[in-house]
């Protein structure tokens, strides 16, 4: 067996000659056409063996990538992003003192979209937002015009980012922990139960295919709201493929089928910043509005039901 974990764009393919490869993480995301460059170099030797990912596999992308013979492992994606939290049982009480907040690690380029857009409208509170990179206000221009939109577009879009050469080149930090979430839940409870929704931001949001991780399991061991910036259809794969609900009585999804990932991120910021204007005990009353499914999500993880939900319906 052979383990990959990162650094996907320079394994060297002619080594990889093991009946089994198992590669961990996001394997560089996937394009608009289901591409990935790594899966492309094992297609171009004519890899042979079993490929075990964390991805669940469904019928569009196994088609799009034969002949590979690639599934997920049900038990590795559980080991890495979803056990941390089993033993996290007692939360603070949820209070809403605070609109949202949002916990960003690395600097990838829908993280840097995602800290600009919530500064330019004025919800990234320090208090309860993090951002531990720096960036130049020039990069989110670039990644504007990189990610397939039009000139028109970009010039439309960037009106929504901030430019802030600030803000950008700022780190407002936590004393974030990476890869260790059972510590940083207890660094985040606090201000996760305080927030009327958790703005997840997911790893590599400008893929075009579905990569659950850990980061929404914050909220549903603390009992709160969340909307992830994820890849398209992130929330209705959540759904179908690990059996958690979303929040529908009170927001509105259309955005997360909507393919270009800045196009996406605007339409999501748009359909929460309503909230923003609400107050304590509006958001209180809301809350109660989704009380049966923050439970049912809630008991939905601890009971290990999403395991069951997964090896039923997510292993194509």
């Amino acid at each position: 067996m052979k383990i990959i974990t990162q650094h996907y764009l320079n394994v060297d393919t002619s080594n990889l000659l093991s009946d089994e490869l198992v590669i961990i993480d996001h394997l560089g995301g996937f394009t608009s056409e289901l591409d990935n460059k790594l899966l492309d170099k094992l297609k171009d030797i004519n890899f042979s063996g079993k490929i075990l990912t964390q991805y669940v596999i469904d019928a569009k992308l196994k088609e799009a990538l034969l002949p590979l013979d690639i599934s997920m492992s049900v038990d590795l994606q559980e080991d890495i992003n979803f056990k941390h939290f089993y033993d996290y049982t007692v939360h603070p009480p949820v209070k809403f003192e605070n609109f949202l907040c949002s916990f960003n690690g690395s600097a990838h380029v829908s993280r840097q979209l995602l800290t600009a857009i919530l500064h330019k409208f004025e919800l990234f509170d320090t208090e309860y937002c993090s951002k531990n990179f720096r960036y130049l206000p020039a990069h989110i221009d670039g990644h504007l015009e990189n990610l397939q939109l039009t000139d028109d577009e970009v010039q439309l879009n960037r009106k929504f980012f901030t430019h802030d050469d600030v803000f950008s080149g700022s780190i407002q930090s936590f004393g974030h922990v990476r890869f260790d979430h059972f510590a940083n839940i207890y660094n985040l409870e606090d201000r996760i139960t305080k927030s009327f929704i958790h703005l997840v931001s997911e790893t590599m949001a400008t893929s075009y295919y579905p990569y659950v991780t850990e980061k929404f399991l914050y909220s549903i061991a603390t009992r709160g709201l969340f909307v992830a910036y994820g890849q398209p259809n992130w929330h209705k794969h959540v759904e179908e493929h690990y059996g958690f609900k979303m929040y529908n009585k009170i927001f509105n999804y259309t955005f997360d089928a909507i393919q270009n990932p800045v196009e996406r991120l605007v339409e999501l910021i748009a359909m929460l910043a309503k909230f923003s204007k609400l107050s304590r005990s509006e958001w209180h009353d809301l809350y109660l509005m989704e009380c049966d499914t923050i439970e049912y999500n809630y008991n939905h993880y601890y009971s290990k039901s999403y395991i069951t939900h997964m090896k039923k319906y997510a292993c194509v």
